[in-house]
């Protein structure tokens, strides 16, 4: 996705859209780390997972899992397995 597709992304996942002044400095920094990629596709700078990640992600939602996942099994959220 480009920035503007994340931000729409976000807007709707929590609510209200980021400014560009959050949006591309946390990119920047995704990037800085090799969690991210960047490509042109013309004018648009596409951003993609790395596989390090990719791997970082997994390695934060099981750890979200862990820590939080009896909240989603009480409140019956189902199939939640963090994996």
């Amino acid at each position: 996705m480009n920035g503007q597709e994340l931000a729409k992304r976000i807007a709707v996942r929590r609510g209200s859209k980021p400014t560009p002044g959050t949006i591309y400095p946390a990119l920047k920094d995704l990037f800085s780390r090799n969690l991210i990629e960047k490509t042109s596709e013309g004018r648009q700078v596409i951003y993609r997972l790395t596989t390090a990640g990719r791997e970082g992600l997994l390695e934060a939602c099981q750890y979200f899992y862990r820590a939080f996942g009896d909240i989603f099994e009480d409140s019956k959220c189902g199939g939640l397995t963090g994996q």
